[in-house]
């Protein structure tokens, strides 16, 4: 079957020549190995050239011996082997994790190899159940057609000829094949997103039902024809345009958009600029709330991007790293509980519930306990602060501007806009390491809404 649907894949999408090279991303697990094999066999026929690729993080005691597995299973498929060892902790960037660095080295050692090579294609060995985890991963977070776009099933030099199959038929295959992959004990981690999604989640929603994670998939299928649809109509109507560093896009054009197209049109203007991630909830706010006040535009979207005005245009940049030390404004969206990282911070900000306990009625630098109208689900703002924000602190009958009692508390100047506010709508609710707005102080409760920022 995985051999047919690679046929079918190419096929249909994008015609196999006689002496074209694919490069195949190998880390000799289940689903690599699987997609190996089966070019393998089907290149007998069609005549074209198979490279494998192995990267190892040495992220762990076990991956050299992965490795090695890996390296002798291409080595019994008949396959050469480019292998390397590169950790992505010195190259991790600013607000960064460990698993995002190591994906992003990934695909840079695959392409670096591809070009080298000359291969035609890199093919990943991304399924149908990897498309249906990512589509809920997604839903959780919130995503809009882009996001529930999921996995492309091909994009550039890049393809996942297997997103159509099922994880089940791929096992099916290796055990007909006699091939015994190696197993990644991370995908056992329940402290990933994915893997909870993968291992608790998602047998709950299927059982009894095999279809699920098919239809599933077709939602992807159907949000990806939506967003390219969507994303036509916006290019029609905006011109936006890519520049060596970015995109940008005249601002009266976009101001014209209906209010619902307004995050398609962010998130298009992303793509366009190669950034790395789409744009938050956090950003789409933000720029709705600077259009509003019809001034000038410009935050840090994180990541390293910044959009801001310039002249006519809104401008979306990579901010030089030389220049990253300059306080730049930032908004994010939290639904509760939750936590959400803060790349211009180096940290993340944790809101959950607790007993009320004797630490949460002292000061705390780092952490603070508060009374917050708030249920399961609700969104409080994790922003810098703006001109005008006022709050009453913690035991004073009244509000002051926030510029002021941060003087009195002797923050520096640069250090202002680096503190990232709590605020339920535009009332600022905490100032980490200054104070709690009083109107939020505890009185009897017998449960905290627990604010902690927690740095790397």
């Amino acid at each position: 079957m995985p051999a047919q649907a690679l046929q079918q894949f190419f096929d249909s999408r994008l015609p196999l020549r006689k002496g074209d090279l694919i490069l195949v991303a190998f880390s000799g697990g289940p689903d690599s190995t699987a997609l190996l094999a089966a070019f393998r066999e089907l290149s007998v026929g069609v005549g074209f050239r198979l490279h494998a690729a192995h990267l190892d993080h040495r992220l762990d005691p076990g991956s050299t011996e992965r490795a090695d597995h890996a390296e002798a299973l291409a080595r019994r498929l008949g396959v050469p082997l480019w292998r390397e060892a590169r950790a992505p902790g010195p190259v991790t960037k600013r607000g960064e994790s460990l698993e995002e660095a190591a994906r992003r080295l990934r695909y840079a050692f695959l392409e670096e190899v591809r070009g080298r090579l000359g291969a035609r294609f890199v093919a990943t060995g991304h399924h149908r159940d990897d498309q249906a985890e990512t589509v809920v991963l997604r839903m959780l977070l919130g995503s809009g057609p882009a996001g529930l776009a999921a996995i492309a099933p091909h994009r550039g030099r890049l393809v996942r000829p297997l997103i159509d199959v099922p994880r089940r038929a791929l096992r099916a295959y290796l055990a007909g094949q006699g091939l015994e992959p190696s197993n990644d004990p991370t995908n056992q981690d329940l402290r990933r997103p994915r893997n909870r999604v993968r291992h608790k989640m998602l047998p709950i929603l299927a059982a009894g039902d095999d279809s699920v994670g098919k239809r599933l998939a077709g939602l992807a299928a159907t949000a990806a024809r939506a967003t390219a649809r969507i994303d036509r109509e916006l290019v029609r109507r905006l011109h936006p345009t890519p520049l060596p560093e970015g995109a940008e896009v005249n601002r009266s054009l976009l101001e014209q958009l209906p209010h619902s197209l307004v995050p398609a049109a962010l998130a298009l203007l992303h793509r366009m600029a190669k950034a790395d991630n789409p744009p938050g909830r956090g950003s789409v706010d933000e720029l709705r709330r600077q259009l509003a006040r019809q001034g000038e535009v410009g935050w840090d979207c994180g990541a390293g991007w910044r959009l801001e005005s310039h002249g006519i245009h809104l401008r979306l940049t990579r901010v030089p790293m030389t220049s990253r030390r300059t306080p730049r404004r930032f908004a994010y969206t939290l639904s509760v509980p939750g936590e959400v990282w803060l790349p211009e911070v180096g940290g993340k900000l944790v809101l959950r519930t607790r007993k009320v306990e004797h630490w949460m009625f002292a000061h705390s630098q780092r952490r603070a306990a508060l009374a917050l109208p708030l249920a399961t689900g609700d969104a409080v703002t994790i922003r810098s602060r703006r001109p005008g924000d006022r709050i009453r602190p913690f035991g004073c009958e009244y509000s002051r501007r926030l510029k002021n009692v941060l003087i009195d508390r002797k923050i520096p100047r640069l250090e202002r806009d680096r503190i990232p506010l709590l605020c339920l709508g535009e009332n600022v609710a905490w100032v980490p390491g200054v104070t709690i707005d009083d109107r939020y102080r505890l009185s009897g409760e017998s449960e905290a809404w627990v604010a902690e920022l927690e740095k790397r």
